[in-house]
């Protein structure tokens, strides 16, 4: 008990903590006029790739910076949760490929800023994950923000910013989506897992790089079954 209450404070902590600086950045930027939107992502601009880590901390409006603020929180800390050994890689990793598919795929000469790249990132990465392994913990965090934020698949399509009348970076939601996706099933072997009732269950989890036995221990929850035909004396 004691144990999950540090990981609930930790899955607390830093996202708020990386939230509050991202916030801090917004206020110094809007309140001394330092200008540094233009050091958002330029995409196919060699100079745009220093926008890989700053366009998270980089907000046009306050209506911008509120909504992805409860998002990026509440899905950053399902990953520190459910993943205290590899939080960080898988954080950095959502990060660093957001940024190059936008770099790759966004339209050259725009500017792209905001951390909903991210945002859609660790949405998809807690929901693939929960999906692939039907774990009841990741599947009620899944299910908490698809309740929630279900509504964003619509930020993926280009046509959805005309619709709201607003310029919003589709480009990005679909690239922090696609990471989403792509780290959800490369650690599907990390984090929390479903139960398994069969010995030979165990032979492509052990072969599997990324499997973590460390989160759950199944031989102390293993169900063995055993079925032994009678015999015809026994029928006898």
């Amino acid at each position: 008990m004691f144990d999950f209450i540090l990981k609930l404070l930790d899955a607390i902590v830093w996202p708020v903590l990386i939230a509050v600086l991202i916030w801090l950045c917004f206020f110094l930027n809007f309140g001394y006029d330092l200008g540094w939107n233009y050091y958002g992502m330029h995409p196919g601009d060699l100079k745009g790739l220093l926008g890989i880590i700053t366009m998270p901390f980089l907000h046009g409006s306050f209506e911008h910076l509120f909504s992805n603020t409860l998002p990026l929180i509440l899905s950053m800390g399902f990953i520190v949760l459910y993943f205290p050994n590899v939080k960080w890689k898988i954080i950095s990793l959502i990060w660093l490929v957001t940024g190059v598919l936008l770099w790759i795929i966004g339209e050259v000469g725009t500017t792209h800023i905001g951390a909903s790249g991210l945002v859609y990132g660790y949405i998809a990465f807690v929901i693939t994950h929960a999906f692939i392994n039907r774990n009841k913990q990741s599947i009620a965090a899944a299910f908490i923000l698809i309740f929630l934020y279900g509504g964003l698949i619509y930020g993926v399509f280009p046509e959805y910013g005309l619709l709201i009348g607003k310029n919003i970076s589709w480009e990005g939601h679909l690239s922090g989506a696609i990471a989403g996706l792509i780290f959800g099933f490369l650690y599907r072997r990390k984090g929390p897992q479903r139960v398994k009732f069969f010995e030979d269950e165990d032979d492509e989890e052990q072969d599997d790089p990324f499997y973590d036995k460390e989160w759950f221990d199944y031989e102390e929850y293993r169900v063995r079954y055993l079925y032994r035909p009678k015999e015809k004396d026994d029928e006898e």
